[in-house]
């Protein structure tokens, strides 16, 4: 009798275990490789540069918009918004006012949260994962973003591998340094896991010499000889290392040795070297996933969640 009872008991310890570790309402990570791109804040340039970035290699991303910054100066206007998700990008939600969610109350988290989805969703969008600002979040944060959304989207730069929290979903910041994005892609392919990007305004940073004049902020920009248009953002001056100016191209690569004018202001500078282009680096790592990862899915937030089987709202 005590022998049968042992047996009994070993079985239920065992099956309880098991039952533990296959959790069937936990998804999980690791039958296909994902990547996914999000642009952060509802910079105009997702629709003024992005779209046609993406839309050159048949691919999406996602647009996650703070609902405050809509129609103000270098963001989305209600038009473009809607452009991005008719041309198959996904609007995600990112706040109203773009807060630190940890220091909030209860009555202003849901506030934020609710007030930015139904703005939103007032202009006809579909909006169902939720960006947390400066990827801030925590255990009473996720648990209220559980009742509106599908999921929330922080940072942390590490893979989504494996059995994980769609409310926690991981993320790398976008480097201007093309092999160590390349490194991760090259990860995300091996290990069959779900690599998320994130970024902000889409734009270029040069070094310039022979400077005339003052830029005035927003002025559309002429380089010549290419005749690229672009737009001024700022410049900044560094001991010993000289100025640096951020454009936003509108069309074309910047190259050294061009001559930036402004259009308004008549300033003037030359370009030394290019620090960084946006433009060219979103380019190249969708490029580099076609070429050699073929069956590597670029998918948007939902599109991926679909595939990892994560029910709907």
């Amino acid at each position: 009798m005590c022998r049968f009872a042992l047996v009994v008991l070993v079985s239920f310890l065992l099956m309880s275990c098991s039952a533990v570790g296959h959790r069937p309402d936990i998804p999980t990570v690791g039958s296909i490789p994902l990547v996914t791109f999000v642009l952060d804040d509802g910079n105009d340039t997702d629709y003024l540069v992005g779209k046609k970035i993406f839309a050159a290699q048949g691919a999406v991303a996602c647009s996650a918009i703070t609902t405050d910054r809509i129609n103000t100066p270098y963001h989305l206007t209600p038009a473009q918004i809607i452009a991005l998700q008719k041309a198959g990008w996904e609007i995600m939600d990112h706040t109203v006012s773009h807060p630190n969610l940890n220091s909030l109350t209860t009555p202003r988290l849901e506030d934020e949260l609710l007030r930015s989805k139904k703005i939103l969703e007032g202009m006809g969008l579909t909006v169902n994962n939720l960006v947390y600002p400066f990827n801030k979040n925590n255990e009473t944060v996720r648990s209220i973003v559980r009742k509106y959304y599908r999921s929330g989207r922080g940072g942390t730069n590490s893979f989504n591998l494996g059995q994980f929290d769609p409310y926690f979903l991981k993320s790398f910041a976008l480097k201007h340094d093309l092999p160590l994005m390349e490194s991760h892609i090259d990860q995300a392919y091996r290990d069959k896991s779900w690599l998320i990007f994130y970024t902000h305004e889409i734009d270029a940073k040069v070094k310039i010499t022979d400077s005339h004049g003052i830029f005035t902020k927003g002025e559309a920009v002429t380089l010549r000889p290419s005749g690229i248009t672009a737009r001024y953002t700022t410049t900044h001056w560094f001991p010993l290392y000289g100025s640096y100016m951020y454009i936003v191209p509108f069309s074309g690569v910047p190259q050294p040795g061009e001559t930036i004018t402004g259009v308004s202001s008549g300033a003037t500078a030359r370009i030394d070297y290019i620090m960084y282009n946006d433009l060219t680096l979103l380019s190249d790592m969708i490029s580099y996933i076609h070429t050699r990862y073929p069956d590597m899915k670029i998918v948007t937030t939902d599109q991926g969640l679909d595939l990892l089987g994560v029910p709907k709202k």
